[in-house]
């Protein structure tokens, strides 16, 4: 035999993309309104995808009413009797159509709430498939309603086979996502045979995964398909799906992140001898694994998409890779540096004239080196956008602002655009930079003692008519607006606000001592709270502290308000103090100061919670300092005898039994938060079904949902000011609202968990014991 007969035979065929998970306003949550079925195919096309599949929630209405437009047009065409519009729609239906095969199919709800793809050749006529739907056990009333819950449907291997048995490909959709069937088997405790049959059954044709290339978890990955595993010998094609409720991705979602993707976002490409329902269901049906494969398209594709679509924000800017553009991208690279960091993407989106990323790439560079004071550091990165290169320049501060160009201006991003600073605005970013350590020439070497508690004002910002605030207590939270602000922070910006307007004037209020002074006293329940502010060598108040309570301050702020044991010999603390710093008296009484008092007054108390004989006062400490205070109640009498002090490791099973407490199954909580030189990220568990969220990013947290309260609120409340709740034992409550309230829960190990937005009649057990604790409330 010769080795050309030895070699194997040329595929015939090409690759493809497909998204066969694409929802149309037929669905009942479809995320937009006003979207026509051109405008979903001119989408497909624009993402170059060869095969689409409509799947709606429970119906095939969705394509029968993308069907029945093409054929009226056709009509009205053939006689003459449409509109030029029409006659254009159509020519466009027919151009597309020629590219792309669109086929019927729906997402089918099964008896648990998993659901299950059903898809289906073009030629199926529609009464099959909703004979098909009515097998499934969809009603006849909802067949066309685009529900996305049916009760007392088929099961899911039962689903599969009817599916199949007519003709269908059954796909298992974002299997490791809510509503998938490997996650409802996981959700609902299922046995270890229920996720077998699930995932491995014959009738099955693919599973298709969210996160394709992030989730690691056994069961949730696509990697633990691959058939080397004990009672999942079935290797099985794994997938993605788009799973689109709009025409195009705008970021994620408020109610739902699952709904933020648009059409083409999350395909997968298929080698096919042909576009079509047959090819595509052969391959399936085959041992051809390599014939698939999903392409990543990380998070940075996504911004470019977002600055197409929805424009600039703060932190990034799309530009030409022009010649003119070129001249002047140090302004927008020195706003981003002042930005505290941002991505400049450079290419030629349409049809612009281009420059090569070479050119892009020197011309940059020497323009940070000559252009702008001090030199931020770049990252430059060639990307593939939909067939054109881009540039993604990253640039991040290597100090803290300002940033000067060569001009002598500073640029800062203002509504979405790059222009020159305000005098306002350079005050703001000096006093931003100043309160996170950059020193000045009038600091004469001297550390400011931050006190640890309180908040204070750094930044200020007018958009769109409304004003938002850098809100810093020793978290710098960004983007406060005044009346989304609660608590202490809703009390410094009003008093900021009294000052920058000239409302008030503390000149003759504030009691100085050397650089350190006390402007007001009140008091917060049975505590004192202070503001306080500081000045520089120059006399100029750089720094002002809102509601600094006594256990955040050092010994120079404890003597100024005559808290310290050696007040007299705290004088040499403060260099350069003059005649009018006398200030050694104790620091006046307390005034009730109304604002305060009303806006965040805790009203913190502490009960036994009692299980039998045992009672649990508090937990307190940490690591190997972690202690409880306990009670133990007599066998014949209400008398108790305490054991305080006691180390975890004393504690007996039926003790830490006593402590432990399930969570509440309503609420959410944050397990986690990442920093990032793009801010935080938060993870959040829902406690209803008990899934942990992937990454949120405090920016795309829309403000008043579930989530933007409690990541706000989490950096407000933790380390848990143990006087702002009411304990019972080791779960307590605070901020109680009529419907809702947050939740305290202190582990046996020392760990708190705040369970946010929990609602008060889903409460059962100890945590409705809890609540009936304080009648008043």
């Amino acid at each position: 035999m010769s080795q050309l007969e030895e070699l194997p035979p040329k595929r015939s065929g090409r690759w493809m993309r497909l998204d066969l998970h694409l929802h149309t306003p037929a669905s009942e949550d479809y995320a937009e309104a006003n979207v026509s079925y051109l405008d979903i195919l001119r989408e497909a096309e624009r993402r170059q995808l060869d095969i689409i599949a409509f799947t709606d929630h429970n119906t095939v209405h969705g394509y029968e009413l993308f069907r029945n437009e093409v054929e009226f047009l056709g009509r009205m065409v053939q006689a003459n009797r449409c509109t030029d519009e029409e006659r254009e729609h159509y020519a466009e239906f027919q151009r597309i159509l020629n590219k792309i095969t669109i086929l019927p199919g729906f997402e089918f709800t099964s008896h648990y709430g998993a659901h299950i793809l059903g898809i289906f050749a073009a030629t199926t006529p529609l009464s099959v498939l909703e004979a098909v739907l009515l097998q499934l056990g969809v009603p006849t009333q909802e067949i066309k309603s685009g529900s996305c819950s049916i009760p007392n449907t088929k099961y899911v291997t039962e689903a599969y086979e009817i599916i199949a048995r007519n003709g269908g490909i059954v796909i298992a959709p974002h299997v490791n996502a809510p509503s998938g069937v490997v996650t409802e088997t996981l959700r609902m405790g299922s046995s270890g045979q229920s996720r077998v049959a699930a995932t491995q059954s014959p009738h099955l044709h693919a599973l298709e995964f969210v996160n394709f290339y992030t989730t690691h978890d056994t069961f949730l990955t696509p990697h633990f398909y691959n058939g080397q595993h004990e009672h999942y010998e079935r290797t099985m094609f794994c997938i993605q799906g788009s799973d689109a409720h709009r025409v195009r991705r705008v970021g994620n979602d408020a109610t739902d992140p699952r709904r933020a993707h648009g059409i083409g976002d999350r395909y997968f490409e298929a080698f096919l001898p042909e576009p079509s329902f047959e090819a595509l269901k052969a391959l399936f049906a085959s041992s051809a694994f390599e014939h698939v494969r999903v392409p990543k398209r990380d998070q940075k594709q996504w911004e470019i998409d977002n600055l197409r679509f929805n424009g600039e924000s703060r932190h990034f800017i799309l530009r030409p890779a022009t010649s003119a553009y070129l001249d002047t991208a140090w302004q927008d690279m020195a706003a981003l540096a002042n930005a505290d960091g941002g991505v400049l993407i450079i290419g030629a989106i349409d049809d612009q004239e281009r420059l090569t990323p070479p050119e892009i790439s020197e011309r940059l560079r020497t323009q940070i080196t000559t252009q702008i004071d001090p030199k931020p550091a770049l990252s430059m990165e060639l990307m593939n956008y939909e067939g054109r290169e881009l540039v993604r320049i990253e640039i991040k501060p290597t100090a803290l602002p300002p940033y000067i160009t060569s001009d002598g201006a500073m640029y800062v991003r203002r509504d979405d655009a790059t222009v020159p600073a305000t005098r306002d605005e350079i005050l703001q970013i000096a006093r931003h930079a100043l309160a996170n350590g950059a020193t000045t020439p009038l600091d004469n070497g001297e550390e400011l003692d931050l006190p640890r508690s309180g908040v204070e004002i750094v930044g200020e910002q007018k958009r769109v008519g409304v004003w938002s605030y850098e809100v810093r207590d020793l978290r710098t939270t960004t983007g406060v607006e005044r009346d989304r602000a609660q608590g202490l922070w809703a009390y410094a910006i009003a008093r900021h606000e009294e000052l920058r307007d000239h409302k008030i004037d503390f000149s003759n209020q504030v009691r100085w001592h050397g650089r350190l002074g006390v402007w007001r006293t009140f008091q917060q329940g049975n505590r004192n709270k202070y503001d306080l502010l500081h000045r520089d060598a120059n006399g100029v108040i750089d720094h002002i502290f809102y509601g600094v309570s006594e256990w955040g301050l050092g010994e120079g702020w404890r003597t100024l308000l005559g808290l310290s044991e050696h007040a007299e010999d705290g004088l040499d603390e403060f260099p350069g103090a003059t005649s009018d710093t006398t200030l050694m008296a104790p620091a006046a009484p307390p005034e009730k100061h109304a604002l305060a008092e009303e806006a965040w007054r805790p009203w913190g108390d502490r009960k036994y919670r009692w299980k039998g004989r045992g009672g649990l006062w508090r937990i307190y400490g940490a690591d190997d300092k972690l202690r409880f205070d306990l009670s133990m109640r007599n066998k014949d009498d209400e008398e108790f005898q305490e054991f305080r002090d006691v180390t975890r490791a004393k504690l007996s099973e039926a003790w830490i039994n006593l402590i432990r407490v399930q969570p509440p199954t309503t609420g959410i909580e944050v397990v986690s938060v990442e920093e990032n030189e793009w801010g935080r990220a938060f993870r959040f568990r829902n406690l209803r079904t008990d899934e942990i969220s992937d990454p949120w990013r405090d920016v795309d947290l829309e403000p008043g949902t579930v989530r933007e309260y409690a990541a706000r609120m989490y950096l407000e409340d933790m380390p848990i000011d143990e006087a702002a709740v009411r304990w019972w034992g080791n779960i307590g409550y605070m901020r109680p609202m009529r419907s809702q309230v947050d939740l305290v829960y202190r582990d046996q190990e020392g760990e708190d968990h705040i369970y946010y937005a929990a609602r008060r009649e889903e409460l059962e057990n100890e945590w409705r014991e809890l609540l009936e604790m304080w009648p008043d409330e």
